[in-house]
């Protein structure tokens, strides 16, 4: 029997459950075997979000139509926003951005705020996603401001809040925080950012990419502090092709672009996709199923009681993947297998796990995994993806482990065993 001494592991009966929800969990479209360990490029899909989503799309009715059709669906796109004021912790007076894509809601972001917000320079960190940086970047240069970078510690993979808000003064007008890095694992402890940065500057708008943190921990938009703040469901088990930004009150008034006859604080243009939002209500009460929380909660409540659940399981799959359990040792154990960043211990690390072969490069060792039907990523210097954030923590390239809360120890445990195998065969 294998045991892990950190982080509490789903109940059996629940394990089952979730287990059933997940589309193509232990085989792939094709039929093939495998265990899919690369859910920080994605996730793996809860079918009913993507059934759910199908329904509502095949309607044809508009939302602002009369009939009792297109009233239906009007209310399961004002279901579907009130989960995301839910799950964001948002303020009911802030305003939600709904696009194909988070990177496009960044961009959008970041240009609002420098258009109407006067300032000398723009404090992101070099360890963004593309999206943000790139977008600091772009309007810094288009406005005439400064770009300051704020530099990762490399011994843990994130940012130092100090290191971030010594580069903040009074002519800052915006910086741009990642959660979570999707190449590190390394959780940012955003509460800490804004207290440090608002010492500095209280007028200053914050961002923050929460697109690889969504789904493996709670988001509180306004206990944070935060102005904006963006999510993808094609990693949080839904599908792609949306997503979503919160803005707070305060930016949500900013100038924006707009139809003439809309509200001040709407930022969607067009007609909206209630589809996008059913498929993330159904996220929404899965999360709520799992936390078992009592019937009578709220809804909110019952969200972080599920995310809270997701945190427990994945922080002893973490554990198990680093330390081993009575059956295998663990990662940091294993002769030539290095695991990057793991010294900073797991509380503040999301279930990625960044590891280099001594006698294998990246690719190589991608391949091997797959031929023992394990699916990892590389994140190496020749991505433009990747190249800014690994050169900035003294890295060429890693192998990027990223299971999810619907795996398990033995799961794990099995990874393992590949691993030492895979490292022996490279030892010769």
């Amino acid at each position: 029997m294998s045991s892990t001494t950190a982080g509490t592991p789903f109940p059996a009966e629940t394990m089952r459950y979730i287990r059933a929800q997940f589309a193509q969990l232990e085989h792939d479209a094709h039929g093939t075997a495998r265990l899919f360990f690369e859910n920080s490029g994605g996730s793996l899909r809860l079918r009913r979000a993507t059934e759910r989503a199908q329904e509502v799309s095949l309607c044809p009715e508009s939302t602002s139509r009369p009939n009792e059709a297109a009233q239906r669906l009007a209310r399961v796109q004002h279901d579907g926003e009130a989960d995301l004021l839910a799950f964001f912790g948002g303020e009911p007076s802030g305003a939600l951005l709904h696009t194909a894509t988070a990177s496009q809601a960044m961009f959008t972001v970041v240009r609002t705020i420098t258009d109407n917000v006067p300032g000398t320079n723009i404090v992101t960190t070099a360890i963004e996603h593309p999206s943000s940086y790139d977008a600091c970047a772009r309007y810094a240069e288009r406005t005439g401001r400064e770009l300051r970078v704020a530099e990762p510690d490399t011994s843990t993979g994130g940012i130092d809040p100090a290191a971030l808000a010594a580069l903040v003064d009074t002519g800052t007008s915006l910086v741009s925080v990642i959660a979570t890095s999707n190449i590190t694992g390394a959780i940012t402890d955003i509460p800490a950012v804004v207290a440090a940065v608002r010492a500095k500057n209280p007028a200053v708008h914050i961002v923050t990419d929460a697109v690889q943190y969504a789904p493996h921990g709670v988001i509180d938009a306004a206990g944070w502090g935060i102005d904006a703040v963006n999510i993808a469901p094609y990693k949080m088990f839904g599908d792609r092709g949306n997503a979503f930004t919160y803005l707070s009150p305060r930016l949500a008034a900013l100038d924006h672009d707009r139809l003439a006859g809309a509200a001040s604080t709407t930022w969607n243009i067009g007609s909206a996709a209630p589809a996008m939002y059913a498929g993330f209500t159904t996220i929404m009460d899965y999360l709520a199923t799992i936390g078992g929380a009592a019937p009578e909660v709220g809804r909110r409540e019952a969200i972080t009681a599920g995310l809270r659940a997701i945190h427990h399981h994945e922080q002893a799959l973490l554990h198990t993947l680093l330390e081993g359990t009575t059956l295998r040792p663990g990662l940091r154990a294993l002769p030539g297998v290095r695991v990057h960043f793991a010294d900073q211990g797991i509380r503040a690390r999301d279930l990625i796990v960044p590891l280099t072969f001594d006698n294998l490069s990246c690719a190589d060792a991608v391949r091997a995994y797959g031929e023992h039907g394990i699916v990892v990523y590389e994140r190496v210097a020749t991505s433009h993806y990747s190249a800014r954030i690994l050169h900035a923590l003294g890295l060429e390239g890693i192998v990027r482990v990223s299971p999810l809360h619907c795996h398990t120890v033995e799961e794990a445990e099995h990874f393992l065993a590949v691993t030492e195998k895979i490292a022996r065969h490279a030892a010769g």
